[in-house]
């Protein structure tokens, strides 16, 4: 089959798209994660395990998105977990996963749209940086709300605009447009996927638009806590109490 000509939509790609780049790039991910952030992404996820973690009682854990398992390793090293799950529908990131976590997981090949767990299966539902991958916010997030227990957590980490209009002008916008791009093809070969990461971040809904979405699907308590300047936020919310 010849490749098709059109240029993907890198700002809203579909699933087919988006789960190619991220088999292209399964193998310089993680160093491509750290050199990208200037290492700040291992201060973020922490700082998620522990927010997540914060006054909760927690047997269970499903990692959306889960990538190459960094974030979920970070929580079982934080906490014995009696089930931990990742879901994630790059094979080839899950392959990486399980490198790193070995048995102390299950990983499961899937779409987050639709989760392969039963109802109420897990207390604290999580994910990093894939927030801008998800295609139908409302679906998504009732899908996560369906396997949680009645008053476990939600708490994601995403990659946001600082609010500071200097910040997002002259440092953070530059960053986006030319020094992602320019990074990811350079170490990756692979330049479309890092142009979907400057791109879907630039058009990206705002933490406010997100608190909206998530209480619009029936999450109570949702906060957000901005870091670095608002180039990452945490938001968290608790299921049908």
């Amino acid at each position: 089959m010849a490749p098709s000509t059109e240029r993907p939509n890198l700002a809203h790609p579909d699933s087919s798209t988006i789960r190619s780049l991220f088999n292209a790039i399964s193998d310089q991910y993680d160093f491509l994660n750290s050199f990208l952030s200037f290492g700040l992404e291992a201060f973020w996820r922490k700082q998620l395990v522990r927010e997540a973690l914060r006054g909760f009682r927690c047997d269970s854990i499903l990692d959306l998105g889960a990538g190459t398992g960094k974030s979920l390793n970070i929580f079982l090293k934080a906490h014995s977990f009696r089930y931990a799950a990742g879901c994630d529908f790059s094979d080839r990131m899950l392959q990486k996963a399980k490198e790193r976590l070995g048995d102390s997981a299950v990983l499961v090949a899937g779409d987050f749209h639709e989760l392969p767990f039963p109802d109420g299966s897990f207390d604290l539902v999580t994910g990093s940086f894939i927030l801008r991958s998800v295609q139908d916010m409302n679906r998504f997030l009732s899908e996560a709300k369906r396997v949680l227990r009645k008053g476990g957590r939600v708490v994601f980490l995403e990659l946001t605009r600082p609010r500071n209009p200097f910040v997002w002008q002259y440092v953070y916008q530059p960053y986006l447009k030319f020094y992602i791009p320019f990074s990811g093809k350079l170490f990756s070969r692979h330049k479309n996927a890092y142009q979907f990461l400057s791109q879907s971040i630039q058009v990206f809904p705002d933490p406010e638009q997100l608190k909206t979405d998530f209480e619009s699907a029936g999450f109570k308590h949702v906060s957000l806590k901005p870091l670095s300047f608002g180039a990452v936020t945490i938001i968290a919310g608790t299921a049908h109490e």
